[in-house]
């Protein structure tokens, strides 16, 4: 047409879809006013030209043209795709707008971005304003890290401090104690008894403990009893052990179980004032019961308990050994009726427990004889192959077996238990 009417001929280059569409849009319009016309109507008549153009298919300049009822255009799409190699758009498939269908080019591919064969999914994981995916801000991001750091920092921090605070307090060594502080009370003259009772030659009313705890102390028979050497230290009265040996090597460990025992304070547990470590001075200085202990008690005839006393002693044994289980020392490792004392005001206090690095010498351990070293004796008393049995339970259970013994001591010190015995026992 162009080139019979303007004598133009079309090459190569592209026609602007406007003058496409334009041209298609007044031959449809030229169509549908042949139509109106041919059938009685006037050019005048919109609404019918209008009509006529509806459901209408003709071959445009740009090929076939369908109009729906609606008077919309029934469009025809070509997917173009950019070859890698030569850069260039080529068709790949076509949409029929009439079919509702795509129809590939035989032989042609689409070539996927990023290397993928497939199609991406027709809406991102994330969705596309990112709504699906929870993501933190970055500044975020940086204030949980950066707090991270500080907590750690802090707890670091923390554990440095109380470790280094662990090792002044043990270099400080509060515990130890100048050998020229200490004045030895002489043996002959003040012979004292950590088991033995104020004793009176001449009893003038003798009656049970809780009336008058003095009236009941009679003569006693120093053969049968232990003595602990005494002495005086800044003004106080203690109790002084002589250790058999000329000097100590203080190795943290060491240093560590005095420290524990300087820290350590209760009602029921006898309290350690200190070591003295000089060359051939090597002692230990702990709280003075007068009163004896409770081995005294029980060997002494002359004393008869009531049952308020009885259970006086019983819960200052129980309290003191649960406190002591849960310090620092952790068990006792023997408990025995001579190591629980009782002091000025009658109570019961556990005595000879912790540094177990001296105490597990035999030269320093206390000699059993004579002393209701139940723990001991049940040990001894079993064959070989039930002490290896024993060795298997864990040192709380030794240790109960001894609480248990010194209450069952108390229970039947005058040959008649209660009848609620056996269910104290099995507690």
């Amino acid at each position: 047409m162009a080139k019979e009417k303007f004598n133009y001929t079309f090459g190569n280059e592209a026609v602007s879809t406007s003058v496409t569409a334009f041209y298609d849009a007044v031959l449809l319009y030229g169509l549908a006013l042949n139509q109106t016309l041919a059938t009685g109507g006037n050019q005048t008549d919109g609404a019918a030209i209008v009509k006529a153009m509806w459901n209408r298919t003709f071959t445009g300049i740009t090929g076939d043209v369908n109009i729906d009822s609606n008077g919309d255009r029934i469009a025809d799409y070509s997917l173009l795709d950019m070859d890698p190699k030569t850069n260039e758009f080529k068709v790949v498939a076509n949409y029929i707008g009439v079919k509702q269908s795509l129809e590939y080019v035989p032989g042609m591919s689409i070539h996927w971005a990023g290397g993928r064969t497939t199609p991406p999914p027709d809406t991102p994981t994330c969705g596309f304003d990112n709504s699906k995916c929870q993501t933190i801000p970055g500044y975020a991001v940086l204030s949980i890290v950066l707090s991270l750091i500080v907590v750690i920092l802090f707890i670091a921090s923390l554990f440095i401090y109380r470790h280094f605070k662990l090792e002044a307090e043990i270099a400080s060594m509060t515990w130890k104690i100048n050998y020229k502080d200490i004045i030895r009370i002489p043996s002959e003259g003040f012979k004292t008894s950590m088991m033995s009772l104020i004793q009176r030659r001449n009893s003038q009313r003798p009656s049970v403990i809780s009336d008058d705890i003095g009236s009941m102390i009679s003569q006693c028979e120093y053969g049968r009893q232990m003595f602990s050497q005494t002495a005086f230290y800044k003004g106080n009265k203690v109790a002084l052990k002589t250790l058999k040996r000329s000097r100590l090597e203080l190795k943290r460990p060491l240093l560590l179980e005095f420290k524990r025992l300087k820290d350590l304070h209760h009602d029921h547990l006898v309290r350690f004032y200190g070591a003295c470590v000089e060359a051939n001075y090597c002692c230990l200085l702990t709280e003075y019961c007068p009163k004896g202990s409770l081995q005294d008690i029980l060997e002494n005839d002359q004393i008869k308990l009531d049952w308020m006393f009885r259970y006086s002693l019983m819960h200052d044994i129980i309290k003191g050994m649960i406190y002591l289980h849960s310090s620092d020392i952790r068990s006792h490792g023997g408990l025995k009726s001579s190591n629980c004392v009782v002091d000025s005001r009658f109570v019961l206090k556990i005595a000879d427990f912790g540094i177990r690095s001296l105490r597990g010498n035999p030269e320093e351990s206390n000699s059993d004889s004579d002393s209701h070293a139940y723990w001991k004796a049940f040990n001894t008393q079993l064959d070989p192959p039930n002490k290896a049995k024993l060795m298997k339970f864990h040192l709380d259970t030794c240790i109960a077996f001894s609480s248990r013994m010194c209450l069952f001591s108390l229970l039947t010190y005058d040959h008649c238990p209660p009848p609620f015995l056996f269910a104290i026992l099995s507690l």
